[in-house]
């Protein structure tokens, strides 16, 4: 079992908090740093959600795996997938990045704007000299892009729970309003005192 900066001992990101995040309206601002991924679970034939990590270079946006990811798994056996970020939702079709020039690319980007997770990441897969050593270990490097599709892909998470949000705002609202109406009323008893 192989572990990346991006999964947790097991290998699998078991982490609902992002997915609560989008659920809440709040996926502009966790799509900054982490994509939703909607995938077909390869046995059961299910919807399944995963909050991936993503970068970009050349355009391209670009997600790193281990090979037991459950996410990574069913996208190999059904790559069509809906991929949601702040910068829109999109069908698109994962595709494992195996051509050399491409894994070069965007292993030298990700070491630039990334170095620890691009030093985990290499020495796990046996890299010791970049990029000497890449084109050996690429049976190793689990790096995915995501193409777009016409296809039909699975559908979006919805911000179903947004309401909660503007309920929590409203409350918060209602209770820093009270709390200064009692501060004055307050200030007002010891003036008249």
């Amino acid at each position: 079992m192989t572990q990346t900066p991006y999964s947790d001992s097991s290998g699998f990101r078991s982490d609902p908090l992002p997915i609560w995040l989008w659920r809440l309206g709040f996926g502009a601002l966790i799509g900054q740093f982490s994509l939703l991924l909607t995938t077909i679970d390869e046995q059961s034939g299910l919807l399944r959600r995963a909050s991936v990590p993503y970068f970009f270079v050349n355009g391209k946006m670009y997600a790193l795996a281990a090979p037991d990811d459950p996410w990574y798994r069913d996208a190999l056996a059904n790559p069509l997938a809906t991929l949601q970020s702040a910068y829109g939702t999109q069908s698109v079709s994962v595709r494992r990045v195996t051509d050399h020039q491409e894994l070069i690319d965007a292993f030298t980007h990700l070491r630039h704007n990334r170095p620890a997770t691009a030093a985990i990441y290499l020495a796990q897969a046996g890299v010791q000299h970049f990029p000497d050593d890449l084109i050996a270990a690429a049976p190793r490097l689990h790096l995915v892009t995501f193409e777009p599709t016409a296809a039909q892909t699975p559908p979006p998470l919805a911000a179903d729970l947004s309401w909660l949000t503007a309920l929590a705002i409203l409350f918060l609202g209602w209770l820093l309003r009270s709390r200064a109406r009692r501060k004055s009323r307050r200030r007002a008893k010891l003036q008249l005192r």
